[in-house]
């Protein structure tokens, strides 16, 4: 029993270290895996941080541009006598297509609006001059036109000063639509968003995404992505500083990286952001190749860990039958025996015969003829035995001792122990036999022990017959 516990703990030991190695294995490929995916998330960030900053710089500059521009027609228009003169009109006309200004106009003292063709409208918005003449030169966040209420647009408005008193505000129309026109970004493979976000108002002053201006979809709360601080875009936002995040777009159903930076007009920031599944398209191929490396490997390990358990299975049986088997007889040996010993005495069966017998006459013969001549008696008579009980039942537990367990009464085991030895006989080797049952006993020690002395007073019974010699060949 110790033995067979050794070599099915050496089994299980195998198995275990086996399973190890294939854990390994695919906490390595999982971990190769997520540094990969890793590393696009970071490559990626940096690339829309990079990208943030000369966007920044970009708008910074055109709006630059267009102020100093502005503030050169607002120069010339102050020397001349009349704000509403004719060169004033063609100044306004040929000025009102730069760079992302649509449109351009004087609005009045008397809060009306100058246009380039020279008619005159009250505005519809309920801007008045004085309002915009305390503001100086400044630039609007998304508010209804002056002319069209229903139409949402950027002012950049300059003061006209003379001798120190403002005579009209300069102003000139962006349209928010347009700014795609002038800010792009061909990272990704063009796949990259740009928004302009008015973190005082919420709300979108350019969205390549949706298009257009999306102020409620700026005001929605998004699910930012794990690992990201959810607070930390609102506070930077606070405090005017560039930062990255990611969070989840209900309009495109999938997550979006996203850099941020401060453009330093008004409460307004750039945003960059590309779809998760542009981040990682990159590695798709890579992670292909990896998945597919990885299902022949995990298709490798799997048949290698069943061969490794149909091996271990046979050689733990083999040892078994190795540590239960007598290798000479084929039969059950000592080790066996005690086995069922050990059942038996456990559990006696109500009708169990115990047929002990022994090879007479084996040390002479292998004096006589050598250990050649006696292996083969013995292997004989175990021959005889299992032809006459089966092999299960049948143990080898000495040299030339035999013993025979069978679940059947005493009648029937003296009349197989009998024909057992008849059949040796036939073969030419004598037998000497002894049965005892559970019957006559309630302990299989005393069945055993009843069997083997019914087996010595046969053995004495044949030695009186043939005197000392004791060849068992005739």
């Amino acid at each position: 029993m110790e033995f067979k516990k050794k070599i099915n703990r050496q089994g299980i030991e195998n198995m275990a270290a086996a399973f190890i190695l294939k854990s390994l294995l695919g906490i390595g490929f999982f971990t190769v895996l997520w540094m990969l995916r890793s590393y696009s998330v970071d490559f990626c960030l940096k690339t829309l941080e990079q990208e943030a900053q000369e966007v920044r710089e970009n708008i910074c500059l055109q709006i630059s541009y267009i102020q100093n521009h502005l503030e050169m027609v607002a120069d010339v228009i102050k020397e001349e006598d009349e704000i509403t003169s004719e060169r004033v009109l063609n100044l306004l006309q040929s000025n009102q297509y730069m760079g992302m200004v649509s449109r351009l106009g004087i609005v009045l003292p008397d809060d009306r609006i100058l246009k380039p063709d020279g008619t005159v409208s009250t505005p519809v918005n309920g801007i008045t001059f004085d309002e915009l003449a305390k503001k100086g030169v400044f630039v609007t966040n998304i508010e209804p036109d002056n002319l069209e209420a229903d139409r949402l647009v950027l002012f950049f408005n300059v003061p006209i000063e003379r001798k120190g008193k403002t005579e009209g505000i300069l102003f000139g129309v962006i349209e928010p639509q347009d700014l795609s026109n002038y800010f792009e970004v061909d990272i990704f493979d063009g796949n990259a968003d740009i928004f302009i976000v008015d973190t005082k108002n919420r709300e979108f002053i350019m969205d390549t995404l949706h298009g257009g201006t999306e102020k409620d979809y700026a005001s929605k709360a998004h699910k930012i992505k794990k690992g990201y601080d959810e607070g930390q875009i609102v506070r930077d936002f606070e405090d005017g500083v560039g930062g990255i995040t990611a969070y989840f777009s209900t309009s495109i159903k999938e997550y979006l990286y996203s850099a941020y930076e401060p453009i330093g007009i008004n409460d307004w920031f750039v945003m960059l952001t590309v779809p998760e599944s542009i981040v990682f398209s990159e590695t798709k191929y890579i992670e292909k190749v990896l998945f597919w490396l990885g299902v022949y490997e995990a298709v490798v390990l799997i048949t290698y860990f069943l061969w490794d358990i149909i091996r271990t299975r046979k050689e733990i049986s083999a040892k078994e039958r190795m540590a239960t088997t007598d290798l000479l007889t084929g039969l059950k040996n000592r080790n066996a025996y005690e086995q069922a010993l050990a059942g038996y005495e456990a559990s006696l069966p109500a009708s169990l015969s115990c047929v002990y017998a022994d090879a007479n006459g084996l040390h002479e013969l292998n004096n006589s003829k050598g250990h050649a001549a006696g292996d083969k008696m013995l292997q004989t008579v175990a021959a005889v035995l299992v032809d006459v009980f089966d092999k299960e039942k049948v143990y080898r537990i000495g040299g030339d001792e035999f013993l025979v367990f069978a679940e059947m009464d005493l009648g029937d085991g003296l009349k197989k122990a009998a024909w057992a030895k008849e059949k040796a006989l036939k073969a030419g080797y004598h037998v000497s036999v002894g049965a005892a049952s559970s019957e006559e006993y309630r302990e299989v020690a005393a069945v055993i022990k009843a069997a083997e002395q019914r087996m010595y007073v046969d053995k004495k019974r044949y030695y009186m017959e043939h005197g000392n010699r004791r060849s068992m060949r005739q």
